[in-house]
């Protein structure tokens, strides 16, 4: 059983291996990768405290507290090919404070280590209760990932395992309840989850009215007659599209009348 698992959607855990001394129990949890840089992903995590009689035989596990000088050492460790740079931000998550440095490995791979203490404080400790300590550490490597991305893990990772011994609790006391839970005149509403908005949709200009063209004018063709009485059509002034046929030819016969051929 794993001692800490990653956030949801990953990494997922690939394998698990673990050593065990007479003060301490270490987990290696290695994570599946897919980067160009050289490692493995691993969440590290090392629980001190009573591990059993059966154990008493075995080696203690060295302990130190969080210090530059061992980060520094860790870091060209775990990538002695690439350059992360130490965030100065003061951050935490459920468990605490903690530190990270984050970096470019080879081929656009993002790069993340984190580390975190876990342990209650000192006016709190005594020989029966609030005793213990979890260190964390967090090797991830991503092609193309961002640092916010690689963050969330050590936002999101869980611990899964704890001592039964008495008194073991490197939580510390439960955070104090609101001044005002369960007193009267302070309400307490629901939180209701705002509504997804829909994307606006791309604007389409507005496609213009389609103006049909206007038909030509054909004008009738006019006649104007000869003073030998033939007849003679006028041009036609514009395009008809088809062939135009003249009149026929007429002349005056003997009577006056005209006679057309």
């Amino acid at each position: 059983m794993a001692l800490a698992l990653p956030p949801p959607g990953g990494p997922s855990v690939v394998d698990i291996v673990e050593r065990r001394y007479d003060n301490a129990v270490q987990q290696d949890i290695f994570l599946y990768t897919s980067a160009s840089t050289a490692g493995q992903n691993v969440l590290r995590v090392k629980l001190y405290g009573p591990v059993g009689l059966s154990f008493d035989s075995e080696k203690s596990l060295s302990y130190s507290s969080i210090r530059a000088s061992e980060i520094a050492k860790e870091l060209r460790r775990e990538f002695p090919a690439s350059r992360l740079t130490t965030s100065p931000l003061f951050l935490q998550n459920n468990y605490g404070p903690f530190g990270y440095a984050f970096g470019r490995g080879q081929q656009n791979d993002g790069c993340l280590y984190g580390w975190q203490q876990i342990r209650s404080p000192q006016e709190a400790r005594s020989a029966f209760q609030n005793r213990g300590t979890i260190q964390v550490r967090l090797r991830l490597c991503e092609e193309g990932a961002s640092e916010e991305k690689l963050l969330a893990a050590m936002y999101g990772y869980t611990i899964n395992g704890a001592f039964s011994a008495a008194g073991w609790n490197p939580y510390g006391e439960p955070p104090k309840v609101e001044p005002g839970l369960g007193q009267t005149g302070s309400p307490i509403y629901p939180r209701i989850p705002e509504p997804a908005t829909r994307p606006p949709a791309e604007a389409v200009p507005p496609v213009p009215p389609r103006r049909e063209a206007a038909a030509p004018t054909i004008k009738p063709p006019s006649t104007k007659l000869q003073s030998n009485g033939e007849i003679v059509p006028s041009p036609i002034s514009g395009d008809i599209g088809g062939v135009v046929v003249p009149r026929p030819t007429c002349a005056a016969g003997p009577d006056g009348t005209a006679r057309c051929g």
